[in-house]
C-alpha cells in the first residue's frame, strides 16, 4: 500500500495500538524464577556493577543466565546502575564541598613567576593570593626563587593578613606547586608550625589554576605594558598594580550573594561582603544539600 501511494516504507510510522508490542517479533519468554531471584540477589549485594558483570558473576556461580536476561531483570527491579541513587557518591561530593573555600584565610595559593628587566636580566615575582576573596596578599620582587626569597614573600602576606584581620585564629591552608623553592628544607621548616602546607601533584598545574590565571592577568595588565628601568622601578609598579587589583578591579568570580555588580577583592577580604559560589561549584552545593536531606531522612 505504501508503494502504491508513493510513500517510502522506511518513513512510515504507526503508534502501537492498545495491547500491541512496540516492536514486532515474538513475545519474550518468561525468565525462570530461580534466575530472577539469583540476579536480584547478586545485583542488590553489588550495586556498583552493571548487568553484564552481574550475569558473568552468576554464571561463575553455576546459574545459567544470559546477559539479556540479567538486563531485563535488573531493569524491571530498577537495579540498573544509572537508575540508582548512589549514596556513597553523594557523600563524597559533599565532603569535597567542605574542601572548598568558605571564608577569607581558609586557603592561600603561592607561586613564582618571571619578570624580565632590560639591562638587569630576569627577576622573580613571589605572589600569594587568598583563594576565597582573590585578594592579593603579596606580590614582591626577588632576585631568585630560593627558599629564603619565597619565605620573605610569605612573611609579607602574613603581615598583610594580620594587619587587616589581626592574629589569625587558625593556620591557613597553603597550596604550592613542587618547585625547588617549595620543597626546600628551609621553606618546609618555616611553614611547619605556621601553615598547613599542601603541594599539588606533579604535572598538574590546573590544581594551582587560580594563581596561574592570576599570573596571566599580571602579565597582560602590568608587565607587558611596561618598560622597566631597574628593579626598584619594578617594585614600585608592582605595588601600584597590587593596589589597583585589590581595590579597583572588579573580579568576575566575586558575585555578591544579594545580587548586583561584581565586587573587588578588598570588599570581600577586608569588608566581609558575602559572595555566592560560582556556577562551576554548583555540583558541590547540590551534593551538600542532598547529603543533609538523606541524613535527615535516616
Amino acid at each position: 500500500m505504501l508503494r502504491l501511494v508513493g510513500v517510502a516504507p522506511s518513513s512510515w510510522h504507526r503508534p502501537p495500538r492498545d495491547g500491541e508490542r512496540k516492536r514486532p517479533g515474538p513475545t519474550p519468554q518468561a525468565i525462570p524464577t530461580q534466575i530472577v531471584q539469583g540476579v536480584v540477589a547478586m545485583a542488590t549485594g553489588n550495586p556498583w556493577y552493571g548487568a553484564k558483570r552481574i550475569a558473568v558473576m552468576r554464571r561463575r556461580g553455576g546459574l545459567a543466565v544470559t546477559d539479556r536476561q540479567a538486563y531485563r531483570v535488573m531493569k524491571v527491579h530498577k537495579l540498573l546502575r544509572q537508575k540508582r541513587t548512589r549514596r556513597a557518591e553523594v557523600y563524597q561530593a559533599a565532603k569535597l564541598f567542605e574542601l572548598l573555600r568558605q571564608a577569607p584565610n581558609d586557603r592561600w595559593q603561592m607561586d613564582v613567576t618571571y619578570i624580565h628587566i632590560p639591562g638587569s636580566g630576569w627577576r622573580y615575582a613571589v605572589t600569594v593570593i587568598d583563594y576565597y576573596s582573590r585578594y592579593l596578599l603579596a606580590c614582591c620582587l626577588t632576585p631568585s626563587y630560593s627558599g629564603h626569597d619565597v619565605i620573605h614573600g610569605l612573611k609579607l602576606a602574613r603581615e598583610e593578613a594580620e594587619r587587616i584581620h589581626g592574629p589569625l585564629a587558625k593556620s591557613p591552608n597553603l597550596v604550592t606547586d613542587n618547585g625547588p623553592s617549595f620543597i626546600a628544607r628551609r621553606f618546609g621548616a618555616f611553614v611547619k608550625d605556621r601553615f598547613s602546607h599542601m603541594r599539588i601533584q606533579y604535572r598538574t598545574p590546573q590544581q594551582l589554576g587560580l594563581l596561574e590565571r592570576f599570573h596571566r592577568t599580571l602579565k597582560e595588565e602590568e608587565v607587558y605594558w611596561q618598560l622597566y628601568e631597574n628593579p626598584q622601578h619594578v617594585r614600585e609598579c608592582l605595588a601600584v598594580f597590587r593596589e589597583r587589583y585589590n581595590t579597583r578591579r572588579p573580579h568576575w568570580s566575586l558575585a555578591p550573594s544579594e545580587g548586583g555588580d561584581v565586587l573587588v577583592p578588598r570588599e570581600v577580604y577586608a569588608e566581609g561582603k558575602e559572595i555566592r559560589p560560582p556556577r562551576w561549584q554548583s555540583w558541590a552545593v547540590a551534593a551538600q544539600a542532598k547529603l543533609e536531606e538523606m541524613l535527615t531522612a535516616a
